[in-house]
């Protein structure tokens, strides 16, 4: 026994003295002009499997190193590559300060290693400095750290960016400097996407996981190699990309809404939803019957609501010598959320002079939301050598979306009796159960390839698909009247049913792209030129189907409406029972192709570059109306837009620069607003297609003080200004007041002025933006109201413009501690969400104060625990027309607590 102890203890400090025998290096990295630290580059030992990224003091170590020499390489995004021959001696600490220089991205480098150095807060900024245009970027080390989960919050905190939601909050669109999605387009890696909206182009960003992320790119000025469809900007979401080393990582959190503690969630059964509707299943002259349609959609019950729960996994690793690299991950939500909304409706005061608005109803709206998103991406990649590489990119996009909306609507004033007094008039309530199930896939094919020390050649080849399908949403409208006597007191009829509409909708949208690029770049006399040629095509096709069902009431003895006691008992026929396929006009097909060529310059001088240049697209599209009521059922449209583009860029010294951009740019209409279509008479307000419909053109200018005090620190400021023809808005036309159209007004103006900024001090740190958006439009389809038949001009702003946009975040980072913690205040102006069609008055969304938290602890060397609070201060959403309410939305705070690994 006592010689197996001896041997244990020999063994033991044989492998001790071998590890003291062992050396380390360990160094720090910054700028040589600047003499700041430099966190995120990436540093690795040439030759092996060692590679480490600098931390928020541009320092790096490597432990336990076999005695010898080595090659020390040290890459960062906009700066020199550097490598160092280095000796290490047993036992002994190598320490290398390491001055890197900033420098223009060449030829060679068409694979950048050290991709995980780009998603930190100095990649970041780097890029920001370094780019041809003027570009915000948001790196996943910011996304991680803030207190939002899904694209669509993040980029709410981008300087000139806010979101526009729907009214359930499942969608959300960035509104780029005040303006509308419609004028801004949303890139998966680099290439457009398409849309699973039923009638416009948007890409909804609720749908986008920020934990698959590497970082989002806002572009606010166009160069001739992107495409032209931007007049606000551009939104790129760049997923994670291999790795130089393996990585795992492994997040989960579970969380509540408020909203759910203090009401109930209102739920509806998904188990017996019909896919399809009777005319899809049975041929479009089957005769629906009162049995061909289910009922426990429409049996609505109050549940506790589940918690919020996330969880993502993703993979990366490199093989062969790293010629080889990959990554996949998944991420799931499953998101409980709703909203509390009062409001009141408005029209015309037959009282009052002028015809102002008053209020003729009053109701309360609530929303349950179930969203569940299951979004795949996979990444490969192969360096055939040092001067070709491949690269293929799929990203997967799933949502399904359960929403039950319950609304009592109050009649004030009308023939139907109206209020006497407080608490009494006729109450219609609605009862709505809405199932969607949505997906984008994005599959990309690319190659870089370096013909000589002159040329490079890169290409890709794309398709993209997006599918939409809500089955039977089911709508179901019943009333009560609530009248007072003085005697008897309040009296309440019993619930009566009206009718219910049941609606089958699906699309599909598909892009093909194809694209190929040449570069030309040589040196001459302390000058770097380089010259880009490249076209692009694009075809897509556009599928929508939509059929509608009326099941009405099936009159008592007495002739009289039912009562409503539950759907299960309930009775009804069907109004029309070949369904309203036929003559839906959201049925259509609708292709559009696009081809366009570019050619660009760049001059680099010691201290100025010069970008600029021209392109040419030209856009074919065909609507084709799958209606029986009108004649002219398909339009088609051929232009061709000529858009050039010049940049300055002028580095005052190394950590400033002073930029100035001109761009022309487009903004193509909606297929379904081209649709030669009239809706059917059926009451209320109707929408209308508009075959004369032109797309909007624009001459934009920019300015912007660009200054980098550290390699993670910026301060921002800018101006632009974008003169707009032929503007895209939705107005009422025809003088009643009841049909909107969208119509290009003659011209409108924006303008605006941008700061960001991001400054530490110590640990503690202060990051933040603002944005003043001002914009005029020229609106001629306004009511004159002392002459209904009449139309008169209206001043006033864009849809969808903020005045006003401010994001200030108190950050705190703790490298030692492994501790960061974030609290992030946002402000929003006055917004015009809506036009009412008399002149004077439109829907204004009044300021809003959003406060959100967020925090992380490391423990180990491998886990994080972490929070992300939001809505602290339960924001609510308040529209005002004219001199009242029109709508008050709450929605409350949501918290969120989880537990991250990292390997």
């Amino acid at each position: 026994m006592d010689k197996k102890i001896y041997l244990f203890v020999l063994l033991l400090f044989s492998a001790t003295v071998v590890f003291a025998q062992n050396g380390s290096i360990k160094g720090k990295v910054y700028d040589e002009s600047t003499n700041t630290s430099l966190a995120g580059a990436n540093v690795l030992i040439d030759g092996t499997t060692r590679q480490t990224i600098t931390d928020v003091n541009g320092s790096f170590v490597f432990d336990d190193i076999t005695p010898g020499n080595y090659k020390i390489k040290v890459h960062f995004i906009g700066y020199a590559d550097y490598e160092k021959e280095v000796d290490v001696v047993a036992g002994k600490v190598k320490v290398l300060n390491i001055a890197i220089s900033s420098q223009s991205n060449d030829l060679s480098e068409v694979s950048v290693f050290g991709s995980v150095g780009k998603e930190s807060d100095a990649a970041s900024r780097a890029t920001e400095k370094n780019a041809n245009n003027l570009l915000n970027v948001i790196g996943a080390k910011t996304i991680e750290k803030s207190p939002d989960i899904n694209a669509a919050n993040v980029l709410q905190r981008v300087s000139g960016v806010t979101i526009q939601r729907n009214a359930g909050g499942d969608d959300a669109y960035a509104i780029i400097r005040g303006l509308e999605p419609r004028y801004n387009n949303t890139l998966v890696n680099g290439i457009q996407i398409a849309s699973p909206d039923n009638k416009t182009r948007l890409v909804s960003l609720s749908v986008v996981p920020s934990d698959l992320l590497a970082r989002i790119e806002v572009d606010k000025t166009l160069t001739p190699q992107m495409e032209g469809d931007a007049i606000g900007g551009t939104v790129n979401l760049v997923f994670k990309d291999a790795p130089d080393k393996r990585e795992i990582t492994v997040t989960t959190s579970i969380g509540y809404d408020q909203l759910f503690i203090d009401r109930k969630f209102y739920d509806f059964s998904k188990a017996d939803i019909h896919t399809y509707s009777p005319s899809e299943i049975n041929g479009p002259n089957y005769i629906a019957q009162p049995g061909d349609f289910t009922r426990s959609n429409l049996d609505f019950k109050n549940v506790t609501a589940p918690p919020t729960t996330t969880a993502t996994v993703s993979y990366g690793e490199r093989f062969f010598n790293n010629k080889l690299g990959f990554i996949i991950g998944n991420s799931y939500q499953s998101v409980y959320f709703g909203s509390n909304t009062e409001g009141n409706i408005g029209n015309a005061d037959p009282n009052d002079p002028d015809h102002r608005p008053r209020i003729n109803d009053i109701y309360n709206r609530a929303i349950s939301s179930h969203q569940v998103l299951n979004n795949l991406i996979a990444h490969l990649d192969y360096k055939i050598n040092d001067k070709n590489k491949i690269g293929l990119d799929n990203v997967f996009l799933y949502s399904r979306t359960e929403e039950a909306l319950f609304n009592a609507d109050t009649s004030l004033t009308g023939g139907n009796g109206g209020r006497t007094i407080p608490g009494t008039g006729p109450v219609s309530l609605t009862r709505q159960s809405t199932t969607t199930n949505q997906y984008i896939e994005n599959l990309k094919l690319s190659g870089n390839h370096i013909l000589n020390k002159h040329f490079l050649f890169d290409w890709y080849g794309a398709f993209s698909d997006a599918f939409v399908r809500t089955p039977d949403q089911a709508n179901i409208s019943s009333n009560i009247a609530i009248s007072y006597d003085p005697t008897t007191g309040f009296t309440k009829t019993p619930e009566f049913f009206d009718n219910i509409n049941r609606t089958w909708s699906h699309n599909n949208d598909k892009d093909f792209d194809g694209a190929g690029n040449i570069t030309y770049k040589t040196n001459f006399n302390n000058t770097i030129l380089e010259l880009k040629a490249g076209g692009l095509y694009r075809g897509k096709t556009r599928y929508n189907y939509e059929d509608e069902y009326i099941l009405q009431n099936v009159p008592n003895a007495n002739g009289g409406k039912p009562a409503f006691t539950d759907i299960y008992t309930l009775q009804w026929r069907v109004y029309n029972p070949t369904g309203a396929g036929a003559y839906n006009d959201n049925n259509y097909n609708a292709s559009e192709d696009i081809t366009a060529g570019y050619g660009q310059f760049k001059l680099t001088f010691p201290k100025l570059e010069v970008f600029g240049g021209v392109r040419a697209e030209n856009t074919s599209q065909d609507i084709h109306v799958r209606q029986d009521i009108t004649n002219a059922n398909e339009i088609t449209k051929n232009y061709t837009d000529v858009l050039p583009s010049i940049s300055f860029k002028y580095k005052l010294n190394d950590i400033t620069n002073l930029r100035a951009a001109y761009f022309a740019s487009i903004a193509r209409p909606a297929y379904f607003e081209l649709s030669p279509t009239i809706p059917p008479a059926t009451g209320g307000v109707q929408t209308e297609g508009n075959p004369g419909l032109k797309h909007t053109t624009a001459n934009n200018f920019d300015v912007r003080y660009e200054l980098f005090p550290k390699a993670d620190e910026q301060i921002f400021i800018g101006a632009y200004y974008k003169q707009l023809t032929n503007p895209i808005e939705y107005a009422y036309v025809g003088g009643s007041g009841t049909v909107i159209q969208p119509i290009n007004s003659a011209e409108a103006k924006v303008a605006g002025i941008e700061l960001a900024f991001t400054r530490y001090f110590g640990n503690f740190g202060i990051s933040g933006n603002y944005a003043y958006n001002y914009s005029d439009v020229d609106d001629t389809s306004k009511i004159n109201r002392l002459a209904p038949t009449q139309h008169t001009t209206e001043h006033r702003m864009l849809t969808g413009a903020s005045v006003h946009d401010l994001n200030v975040s108190l950050l705190y980072r703790n490298t030692k501690a492994k501790f960061n913690a974030q609290l992030a205040y946002q402000y929003l102006g006055k917004t015009l969400v809506g036009i009412y069609p008399d002149n004077g008055d439109n829907y204004i969304q009044q300021p809003l104060s959003f406060l959100a938290f967020s925090a992380d602890k490391g423990i180990g060397k491998h886990f994080t625990v972490f929070t992300k609070l939001n809505n602290l201060i339960n924001t609510h959403t308040t529209v005002v027309l004219h001199n009242f309410e029109n709508g008050n939305e709450i929605t409350k705070a949501s918290y969120l607590l989880g537990l991250r690994y990292n390997y």
